[in-house]
C-alpha cells in the first residue's frame, strides 16, 4: 500500500485509468476512510510543455467549478523528493459513460438519452457562468457516480466569453468529436462545443458516428460530402432528430446556440412540475398503460427490473424508473410519474426494491 503524506493511500493494484504520462488509482482518506482517485504524474516522464500547461490549466480551473455535474478536486500534493504530483478527486463509483453505452448494447434509448444530455446540459450551464469551453466533450470524458454523471478532464479547457463573438484557433479536442471549423484550422467559437454534443447525441440514439474516417482529413471531407443521416430501423422521434441536425449544422451561423439547446422542446417534459394535485383516475389510468405495454413486450418483469437498474444496485432510482414512464407516455406529466413512483414505494427510502416494482403489474 502506497501512502501520501499519511493523508492518503492506494494500492498499484487498483488502477482505474491512464494516460500518457499518469495513471489514476481508487485509493481512499486515511482519515474518513472514503474512497478518492488518486492521479499520478511522475514529472521525470513529461516531455511535452503542452501537457504542462495543460496540467495546469485543468488544476485552475477544477478549483474554480463546484457543481454536481462536474467532477470536483480535493487537494494536489507535490512530491518534491519522487518529482511527482499527486491530485486527488472525487471517486466515481462507475465507469464512464462509453463504458455505460457498451453495457446497454451499444446503443442508448431516447428517453436515457435525454437524461444524460439534461445532466451534461447543467453541467455546461455551470462552466458558462464560470466562462469556460470545455473543447474535449466526448463519452469518454463524462464519469458516473451514484447514478449522477460528472463531467471530467478539462486539460484543453480555456476561458470564453459567451456574451461576444470570441473566436479561438488551437487545433485541440477529439477528431471525432471536433467541429469542421476545428478540422479546418479555421477560427471557430463557443459553438464548437454544441457540435460535440450532437456528435455525442447521435452515438447514443444510434450506436453511430455520423461520419468515420481513418484521419481527420478524411473526416472532414466526410461531413462536407455526406448529408447527415438516420438509421431507418431505430426509432427516433422527429423532435430529438431536429435536436442532433441543428447541433451538427457545418455553419456555425446556422448551429444552435446555447439557449437553443437548454430550451430545447426535448427536455421540457422532465423539468416542468405541474402544481395541481393528481386525481386517481390519471394515476390509474397511467399505472394501466404501464401494465399493458409490459405485457406487449414479452419480457419477464425480472429482465425490465433490470434493464432499468443502470447502475446495478437492485433498487431503482425515481430517475431510473422515470425511464420506463416516459417510454409508455413522453408527455406524462412529472406530478403522475412522481406519485406512481411514491405509490408503490411502501418503504419510503425513494428507491423500489423488486418486490414494491413488480406489484405495479
Amino acid at each position: 500500500m502506497i501512502k501520501i503524506q499519511n493523508k492518503y493511500s492506494y494500492s498499484e493494484d487498483d488502477l482505474i485509468g491512464e494516460g500518457a504520462y499518469s495513471r489514476v488509482y481508487k485509493g481512499f482518506c486515511n482519515k474518513t476512510k472514503e474512497f478518492v482517485a488518486i492521479k499520478v504524474i511522475d514529472w521525470s516522464k513529461v516531455k511535452d510543455k503542452y501537457y504542462i500547461s495543460g496540467f495546469q490549466r485543468e488544476i485552475r480551473i477544477l478549483r474554480d467549478l463546484d457543481h454536481q455535474n462536474i467532477v470536483k478536486i480535493i487537494e494536489l500534493i507535490h512530491d518534491a523528493i519522487q518529482n511527482r504530483e499527486y491530485l486527488i478527486m472525487e471517486y466515481c463509483d462507475s465507469q464512464n459513460l462509453t463504458a455505460f453505452i457498451n453495457q446497454s448494447g451499444g446503443v442508448l434509448n431516447e428517453n436515457i438519452t435525454k437524461i444524460v444530455l439534461q445532466q451534461l446540459l447543467t453541467a455546461q450551464n455551470e462552466l458558462i457562468k464560470k466562462e469556460y469551453l470545455h473543447r474535449d466533450i466526448k463519452p469518454e470524458n463524462i464519469l458516473i457516480h451514484q447514478r449522477t454523471l460528472k463531467l471530467a478532464d478539462f486539460g484543453f479547457s480555456i476561458k470564453a466569453d459567451y456574451s461576444g463573438n470570441q473566436l479561438f484557433k488551437e487545433n485541440v479536442g477529439t477528431p471525432l468529436y471536433m467541429a469542421p471549423q476545428i478540422l479546418e484550422n479555421k477560427h471557430y467559437s463557443v459553438k464548437s462545443d454544441i457540435w460535440s454534443i450532437g456528435i455525442m447525441a447521435y452515438q447514443m440514439i444510434t450506436g453511430q458516428y455520423p461520419w468515420i474516417a481513418d484521419d481527420p482529413s478524411q473526416l472532414l471531407k466526410s461531413i462536407k460530402s455526406q448529408k447527415l443521416y438516420f438509421p431507418s430501423h431505430i426509432s427516433i422521434s422527429d423532435d430529438f432528430k431536429e435536436f442532433i441536425k441543428y447541433c451538427l449544422q457545418f455553419e456555425e451561423k446556422d448551429r444552435y446556440n446555447w439557449d437553443d439547446l437548454f430550451e430545447h422542446k426535448i427536455f421540457k417534459t422532465k423539468y416542468v412540475i405541474q402544481k395541481n394535485q393528481i386525481k386517481i383516475e390519471q394515476l390509474q389510468t397511467a399505472i394501466n398503460q404501464i401494465r399493458q405495454i409490459q405485457q406487449k413486450r414479452g419480457t419477464t418483469l425480472e429482465q425490465l427490473f433490470t434493464n432499468l437498474d443502470m447502475d446495478g444496485d437492485k433498487k431503482l432510482t425515481f430517475e431510473e424508473f422515470q425511464v420506463l414512464l416516459l417510454y409508455v407516455d413522453n408527455q406524462m406529466e412529472i406530478n403522475i410519474q412522481k406519485g406512481i413512483f411514491q405509490k408503490y414505494n411502501v418503504s419510503k427510502n425513494n428507491l423500489l426494491n423488486f418486490n414494491e416494482f413488480s406489484r405495479i403489474f
